[in-house]
Order: C-alpha cells, then sequence, then structure tokens
C-alpha cells in the first residue's frame, strides 16, 4: 500500500461525532465503536476499542479532524499497513510493546494518512491513540526531506513520534523505489 498514493480506504464527511445534547464525545464514539463489534481484527491480532483507549486518545488532543477521523480507526487497523512492528518502546511512562497501523482516508475534500497506535500487554491489545496526517503537507515534507533514517521535525511539519515514524517509512520507502 502507498499511503500517499494509494485510494482512501474510507471516505467521511468530517461531521461524524459532531456534538450531541446529552451525549459526551467519548460516549458517541463508544456506541460507533460497539456497533462496530467492540474490536477489530488487525495483523497484531484483535485490538480492543473500548471506552479506556478513546479516552486515552482523547486526552492527547482533539481536533476537527482528529475527532472525524476516529470513524476511521476500525478500518485502519484491518486494511492498513505496519509502520512501526509491535516493539518495546516508552509509552505512557511504562515500556510496553506498541506498534502503529497507517492507511490513506478521506475526510471532506482532503486525503490524510490515518495512524492507529497500538499497545499490547499479557492479556489483550488495546487503541493507544491515533493522528491523521495531511497528504498533501506529507508530499511535501517527503519531496523536500533528505531521504535518511532520522529525520528532523521541524515546527512547520506534523508534530510528535506518529509523525516521525510516518515520515520515516514514507521517505524509506521513496529511497527504496528511487534504487529500483
Amino acid at each position: 500500500m502507498d499511503l500517499l498514493n494509494d485510494a482512501p480506504i474510507v471516505e467521511l464527511s468530517g461531521d461524524e461525532f459532531l456534538p450531541v445534547e446529552g451525549k459526551t464525545f467519548i460516549q458517541q464514539v463508544e456506541e460507533f465503536f460497539q456497533k462496530q463489534g467492540g474490536s477489530a481484527h488487525s495483523t497484531f491480532g484483535d485490538v480492543i476499542l473500548d471506552k479506556k483507549g478513546i479516552r486515552n486518545d482523547f486526552h492527547h488532543g482533539m481536533s476537527p479532524i482528529k475527532r472525524a477521523s476516529f470513524a476511521a480507526v476500525k478500518d485502519v487497523l484491518e486494511c492498513g499497513i505496519i509502520i512501526q512492528q509491535l516493539d518495546y518502546y516508552h509509552t505512557n511512562n511504562k515500556k510496553q510493546m506498541t506498534g502503529m497501523i497507517a492507511a490513506p482516508i478521506k475526510i471532506s475534500d482532503n486525503r490524510y494518512v490515518c495512524i492507529v497506535e497500538v499497545i499490547a500487554n499479557t492479556n489483550n491489545q488495546r487503541l493507544y491513540l491515533h493522528e491523521a496526517f495531511l497528504i498533501k503537507n506529507l508530499q511535501e515534507i517527503v519531496a523536500t526531506s533528505p531521504v535518511h533514517d532520522n529525520i528532523i521535525i521541524t515546527s512547520r511539519q506534523p508534530q510528535g513520534e506518529i509523525a516521525k515514524i510516518l515520515q520515516n517509512y514514507v521517505s524509506a520507502n521513496k529511497n527504496s523505489a528511487q534504487k529500483q
């Protein structure tokens, strides 16, 4: 799967999870995940989609795009590609098995790469957090950045570890394609 050029795996309106009287955002997403069966069958195995994961993700910040993209989380887990294998990483101040799956999605008229981070423990795997990055911004970054293992994220680029991993993945694939 080419994250920057393939067709989106899901198209959203951008109006998903707008405020509803009498329901919190977390309640709305929890009900949505329950209607989807409460889990996703990913390449990491079954991933629990529940209130705990939603709440944790919510506390990492929420833009309108991220709010809407909750509707794509199950699709990303089930149809996306691994951009970071399950391995031990420091997450939430603990060393935990963590991996990431990504896929292209569309929200309104814009294309994004949605990344879902999964945490595994001895009993199960669950949603930890997710982000959505505008593809045209990623294409610009990859086009103008030299290809190497440690891309430096500047203030004009997407922030955070997820963005860095995504940029490294996309850049490595660009480098691999150029060598062929």
